[in-house]
């Protein structure tokens, strides 16, 4: 009892230092500017390792951590597939869309819409993804608070999760993209060591355990069709997503920004591959990536360290570039300005919001697809199909009609739990989309 409440102590030092250091890293290279696009893209200054290592740690969040061993539970291998598919979608991003979106005077993925098709679908736009990135901040949040929860005990993980959260809207609200961009790289880094880290030694600590793991991506719990359900519904958010966008519009030429999406798709890759297997190898766990951790863990104490500081970087690398992205986007495309100001505190106000969801959802993965129902086929996926078409004018009212109905549709599906109408609500604004450029209409506003 006496060395794990010794251990405990020590990983509650290792955090608090941790955020300590991330906070310094961070607001040691943040720019005070009041021009709130300045603010969201760091005056577009960044190189592609650097932009690559904050889609990682974007990227790598709930769903990729803790949220992947409750789907190894049910799937076992194919759990994969969830950072799978992303990897597709950012070497698609990379190779389609940023070289169309760049050529845009744009700061966010609704001004991008705003080229498209018109004001009127910026508008829509902005409220949907304003709404649909809080429940996608509430899950990194609802992740973060059960593995303080697991680590540290009451009332320890609930002091490290306040803790916690006040250094991400800290260094968000305060540092802007910069702030952002910067910590993520770090949290990147801790990423790497603290999953290879814990992967390495279960290779040769435990050899029978990776022996014993079935590595089969399909089966009857998840086939070929799932897989492309799932590209569609999840997949395509890391090829039209505010997260990739920001990296993009960040970046400090077109070049970079391709580079950085080429770079963090293997890197995610290598993610996918390192914790399914963590998960496949404690599948007797209730929580097979979280367990880990345990008092109960086979793994050395200074690895569970790691690890820790790696879900932890996971956690919150990805919160504060949601939190940015939709605070931004309320204030430039909902409420019309460009003030630093207003978007500091409506990090605050959103964070706070999203980090007292802890007490009421638990749920990471129903989570986020809840954040995606509307998105998908409300706005990816009329806005891609609008992208990858040649340019020309587009008739706007027949655009928002069809990404409308694609969103209700969406709606349906979650409320119903039906998946299939977030299918078809995809087919239906997806059609739309192409009937608002096969049909223009004359003196709107054209797609450049």
């Amino acid at each position: 009892m006496g060395v794990m409440f010794a251990e405990r102590q020590v990983l509650v030092g290792l955090v608090v230092g941790y955020f300590l250091l991330l906070l310094w890293w961070g607001m040691r290279g943040h720019q005070r500017s009041t021009q709130g696009s300045a603010f969201l893209t760091g005056n577009q200054s960044f190189g592609w390792v650097f932009c690559a290592l904050s889609l990682v740690s974007t990227i790598i969040g709930g769903s990729a951590t803790l949220g992947m061993g409750g789907l190894a539970l049910k799937q076992g291998a194919a759990a994969f597939w969830w950072l799978g598919v992303g990897a597709i979608g950012l070497l698609i991003h990379g190779w389609l869309i940023v070289p169309k979106i760049r050529s845009m005077n744009a700061v966010t993925l609704p001004e991008v819409v705003d080229h498209v098709a018109g004001p009127w679908a910026r508008k829509v736009t902005a409220v949907i993804i304003a709404l649909s990135w809080v429940a996608i901040t509430a899950a990194q949040f609802v992740a973060l608070f059960a593995l303080y929860e697991s680590l540290a005990g009451k009332p320890w993980g609930g002091v490290l999760y306040t803790l916690t959260v006040f250094g991400i809207l800290y260094h968000t609200g305060v540092g802007g993209q910069r702030g952002v961009i910067r910590t993520d790289a770090l949290q990147a880094i801790l990423l790497l060591v603290g999953f290879l880290g814990a992967a390495l030694w279960l290779v040769g600590a435990m050899p029978e355990r990776v022996a014993n793991t079935t590595w089969h991506f399909f089966s009857e719990r998840f086939g070929v069709l799932d897989l492309v359900q799932l590209m569609l519904l999840v997949g395509i958010t890391y090829i039209i997503g505010p997260d990739m966008f920001s990296r993009t519009f960040a970046a400090k030429s077109t070049e970079a920004a391709r580079r950085a999406t080429w770079l963090a798709a293997p890197l995610m890759v290598l993610f996918s591959v390192v914790i399914t297997l963590l998960a496949l190898s404690n599948l007797e766990a209730k929580q097979p990536i979280g367990d880990w951790l345990g008092s109960a863990s086979a793994l050395p104490f200074i690895l569970k360290a790691m690890l820790a500081l790696g879900l932890i970087s996971a956690l919150s690398g990805s919160a504060d570039t949601v939190l940015l992205s939709a605070a931004g986007i309320i204030e430039r495309d909902i409420l019309g300005g460009n003030r630093t100001r207003v978007i500091q505190w409506l990090v605050f106000a959103m964070g706070i919001l999203a980090a007292l969801t802890v007490f009421v959802e638990g749920n990471i993965i129903k989570l986020l697809l809840t954040g995606y129902a509307f998105y998908v086929p409300g706005v990816a996926m009329p806005l891609l199909v609008s992208l990858l078409l040649p340019t020309r004018p587009l008739h706007t009212t027949v655009w928002l009609v069809g990404a409308l109905l694609g969103g209700v549709c969406g709606l349906c599906a979650n409320l119903f739990g039906a998946s299939y109408f977030t299918l078809i609500g995809m087919a239906i604004s997806a059609l739309g989309a192409l009937a608002a450029w096969v049909f223009p209409k004359r003196g709107v506003l054209v797609n450049s």
